[in-house]
C-alpha cells in the first residue's frame, strides 16, 4: 500500500505560465489557455502565494491533484510593469534584492527606503523601472510574507 500511494502521489513535471488567484488553501493558476491548476507553494514557493494577478512562471511536479512549485518566476506585476522579486537587503543605508528572475543584484531608488526599511529580511516584489546600472525606480512593492 506504501508503494501504491508513492507512486500514486508522483507525477510528471510541469512548466506553466500564467496567472496567481487566492492564496493559501485555495491558490490557483490560470493558465494562458484558460486551465485552472491548483498549486501548492510550500518552503522556497511560500512567496507565490502572495502573488495574486501577477503573471508568473512556475515549474513543478503534480502530486495529489496539485502542482508542487520547485521554481518560479514573476514575469509581470499588476501594473504591467516589470518586476523584481527577492529577498530585501540592507546594503548600509541602500536596500537591494537579489532577483530570482535574474539572478542580479539590484538597488532600489532612495525614494523607497523609508517605505520598504521594515521589510528587511523578507521576501518583496517590487515593480517599476531600470534608471540607471542595476537600479531599480520603485513604482509599488508587495511584501510577499505575513507581516508581523
Amino acid at each position: 500500500m506504501v508503494v501504491g500511494l508513492a507512486l500514486g502521489s508522483t507525477g510528471c513535471v510541469a512548466h506553466l505560465v500564467g496567472l496567481v488567484e487566492g492564496g493559501d488553501e485555495a491558490l490557483t493558476l490560470v493558465t494562458t489557455e484558460g486551465r485552472r491548476i491548483r498549486l501548492s507553494a510550500q518552503g522556497d514557493a511560500a512567496p507565490v502565494a502572495w502573488l495574486d494577478g501577477h503573471l508568473v512562471e512556475v515549474e513543478g511536479v503534480r502530486v495529489l491533484g496539485r502542482l508542487r512549485i520547485t521554481d518560479w518566476k514573476v514575469h509581470e506585476g499588476l501594473h504591467g510593469m516589470t518586476a523584481w522579486a527577492g529577498l530585501l537587503q540592507a546594503n548600509g543605508v541602500q536596500l537591494g534584492l537579489d532577483d530570482r528572475n535574474s539572478g542580479a543584484y539590484y538597488l532600489l531608488d532612495p525614494d523607497s527606503t523609508e517605505a520598504l526599511w521594515p521589510y528587511r529580511g523578507k521576501p518583496v516584489l517590487v515593480e517599476g523601472y531600470v534608471e540607471g546600472a542595476h537600479r531599480v525606480r520603485v513604482m509599488y512593492f508587495r511584501v510577499l510574507a505575513d507581516e508581523e
